[in-house]
């Protein structure tokens, strides 16, 4: 086994190359200053340290960072700087965007209704636009948001709403990424929680070679050792020591697994998900009992590495925090059920169990419920009981532990076999709109087939010209016809995409009386694309496009058409103007 501290420095300089070179694609990760001078050392000691005791937890933080400074001035050398960094995934073409969406805005300004628009649970619409938004690819503001810190508002963003698909493109497609260890920490604790030890592995390879962060560090050195190269996580190993690291437990596992030692403390630790994946897969016979203050990896962790273990089922405290943990989204919901499965239950409990739950525990009043939703065979009662179960988790303020299971419940049930009574319950309880697809009226232009330009995002024109000679002579002939605000949203769009509309049909004057937010026509006017875009996230806010009134659809609409942004335009118009059935 190599020692370092019987090497001097010429000799260990040429083993460290040697081996990095035999492996330069992971060596180029770990690039550390081995003739650093020895007055320096403390200062890395300490950082270490920071970033050892900062929360093994990902938080979800505010989109306004801790450390935002107004920056009223900026030279030339920060402009320049500034837009070396295009970080995104989309490229702005495919939504009508540019690179300078945020140039003119004022970062306090997109901090702030950031900020707001968090606070709202945004309707898929508002999340979609909102994401297309911020991931486009985009110089930052010039004034008081920098590259780095609008990196970080991204992340958190991705980070909040657990979109790890999202984040590993974002890493992927734009290596500055891997400067923040947050996101490389959240990916790996997310893979490692789900006892995906190859993936957590693979994604220490994205972390710039400069990020220094002790648990990545650490968890770099295990997966070495994972992948059967031991004497390259051994001089990472000693060259983290001789930066001043020093943990026990760390110590005593890495020893035991490099095979230094035969034997390991069989203490489980808690303290975060790394020392606890340690301390299961050195042990000879783990045992570990979760409650409320476990951290939610660890849960995840449990659940993944089947490590659940429930026997006794008269404890009613047991049970609840297992439950509150999956409420939580700490634990997998699935395995809820499973453990009420697990609840004996006799014959005449179950043919009566919607008399005999009243007289139970509340989690045993769910076990036999879901139990006898399970074996009826009659869909009328499995509907009534899918539905009983709804409220019995609703009681206790745990409906989030059921929502996916009801809905494979109902999804389980042939819809030819419900009855009518029930069909809109069932609809209900699947989240689905009572409608299948667009009915067309002919009679009224908003309705008309000529919408069918905004379905398919205005690719065939010389057929929209077509249906709207056919659509306005019928109209035309009907003298009491009245022109409704969002007959001015079709003609006005239809007329922006350049479709030749006749003289006689001044739409410009039936719109005088509608009206843009001042706010709103100066940002449009000043090519504020950015912030006018999550002006209109907040604006559609958690509505659905089809419950806005038509004047909040003519001022959208008008806006999009003079920023000439026709693909999201298009989004809401698909929403807001036609009739389903």
């Amino acid at each position: 086994m190599i020692s370092l501290s019987h090497l001097n420095k010429l000799t260990f300089s040429i083993i460290f190359i040697t081996i990095f070179n035999l492996n330069c694609s992971f060596a180029e990760e770990e690039s550390i200053d081995i003739w650093k001078k020895q007055e320096d050392k403390s200062k890395q000691i300490n950082q270490s340290i920071v970033e050892e005791e900062k929360s093994n937890e990902i938080t979800e933080s505010s989109f306004i960072s801790e450390n935002s400074e107004n920056k009223t001035s900026i030279n030339e050398t920060e402009i320049a700087e500034t837009q070396e960094s295009l970080i995104g995934i989309f490229d702005p073409k495919k939504n009508n965007f540019n690179l300078n969406m945020w140039e003119k805005t004022d970062g306090e300004e997109i901090k702030k209704i950031l900020n707001r628009i968090d606070k709202i649970k945004l309707s898929k619409i508002s999340q979609d636009i909102l994401f297309q938004v911020l991931f486009t690819n985009a110089y930052p503001p010039l004034k008081n948001l920098d590259s780095e810190e609008f990196l970080k508002i991204k992340i958190n963003w991705l980070i909040k709403r657990k979109r790890i698909k999202n984040l590993e493109t974002l890493l992927k497609t734009n290596p500055e990424v891997g400067k923040n260890s947050k996101a490389i920490k959240y990916l790996v604790n997310e893979y490692l929680s789900s006892a995906n030890i190859k993936s957590a592995c693979d994604k220490i390879n994205f972390i710039d070679q400069k990020v220094k962060n002790i648990y990545l560090e650490k968890f770099k050195i295990y997966c070495l050792i994972n992948n059967d190269r031991k004497d390259e996580a051994q001089l990472i190993f000693e060259l983290l020591k001789e930066r001043g690291f020093a943990e026990t437990f760390f110590e005593d596992k890495i020893n035991f697994l490099l095979g230094v030692t035969d034997q390991t403390s069989q203490k489980v630790s808690d303290k975060n998900l790394l020392n606890f994946y340690f301390s299961h897969i050195t042990s000879n016979n783990f045992m570990y009992e979760p409650n409320e203050k476990t951290n939610k990896y660890i849960w995840k962790y449990l659940s993944s590495a089947n490590l659940i273990e429930v026997n006794n089922f008269e404890d009613e405290s047991v049970i609840k925090t297992y439950e509150q943990a999956a409420a939580e989204d700490s634990f997998d919901t699935q395995e809820i059920f499973k453990i009420y499965l697990k609840m004996d239950f006799n014959f005449n409990q179950l043919m009566n169990a919607e008399d005999i739950y009243k007289n139970l525990d509340n989690y045993k009043a769910r076990a036999l419920i879901y139990q006898a939703v399970l074996l009826s065979d009659n869909i009328e009662k499995k509907i009534r009981l899918a539905f009983l179960l709804k409220d019995l988790f609703r009681k206790d303020e745990i409906f989030s532990v059921y929502a996916e299971e009801l809905t494979n419940i109902l999804e389980s049930i042939n819809p030819q076999e419900i009855p009518e009574s029930y069909k809109e319950l069932v609809q209900q309880g699947l989240n689905l709109q009572l409608v299948t697809k667009v009915e067309f009226d002919n009679s009224i232009l908003h309705k008309s087939k000529i919408i069918k330009h905004f379905l398919d995002n205005g690719k065939n024109l010389k057929r929209t010209e077509k249906d709207f000679k056919s659509i306005y002579k019928k109209i035309k002939k009907n003298k009491k016809y009245f022109i409704s605000i969002k007959d001015i949203v079709v003609l006005e769009s239809l007329a922006a995409d350049g479709i030749t509309l006749p003289n006689e049909l001044n739409f410009s004057e039936l719109s005088l009386e509608l009206s843009i937010p001042k706010n709103l026509q100066n940002l449009t006017e000043q090519n504020q694309i950015g912030l006018v875009m999550l002006k209109i996230v907040e604006i559609i806010g958690e509505d659905k496009v089809s419950d806005l009134d038509p004047e909040t659809i003519y001022f959208l609409n008008k806006i999009l058409n003079n920023l000439d942004i026709k693909k999201i335009r298009n989004n809401i118009l698909s929403a807001a103007l036609p009739a389903r059935m």
